[in-house]
């Protein structure tokens, strides 16, 4: 059975990139883009035009921080505050490498930082001990 994976990015090749990788992974799953915050909500609060959406709660979220309308921080704030969305691993996937977005994030719960342009070396453990748990000694364990 495929994961639902939920991808929050804005810019496309940046999108279509992730998506590659995941697929060059042999990760089977669902991935769903959406290019905003705003629509990130939407889809994880069923609203909008995402009301009736039947798919149920992503296995994993990755997310960017710049985000256009709502940024990346208010759609993790969301998640961690929803009942039904708390335990989902949330992977921040930013160009930025500040101390501060670092920060934020950690504070706010995050699975995993990571920095663009993306390693597979990095990325690819990481998502795999997420969608695979037990299946072998990875990256950090993810937040459930």
């Amino acid at each position: 059975m495929p994961h639902h994976l939920l991808l929050i990015e804005d810019d496309e090749t940046a999108a279509y990139v992730t998506q590659r990788r995941l697929i060059h992974c042999g990760f089977t799953m669902d991935l769903h883009v959406v290019s905003d915050g705003k629509e990130a909500l939407d889809y994880l609060a069923c609203a909008g035009r995402y009301t009736g959406r039947q798919t149920g709660n992503p296995a994993l979220i990755v997310l960017d921080l710049k985000l256009p309308d709502v940024d990346g921080f208010e759609v993790l704030k969301y998640i961690r505050s929803a009942p039904a969305l708390f335990d989902i691993p949330v992977f921040i996937l930013s160009a930025s490498r500040t101390e501060e977005d670092i920060y934020r994030s950690t504070l706010l719960g995050i699975s995993k930082y990571l920095v663009k342009p993306l390693a597979m070396s990095e990325f690819t453990p990481a998502v795999d001990k997420v969608l695979n748990p037990g299946a072998g000694d990875a990256t950090e364990s993810p937040r459930r």
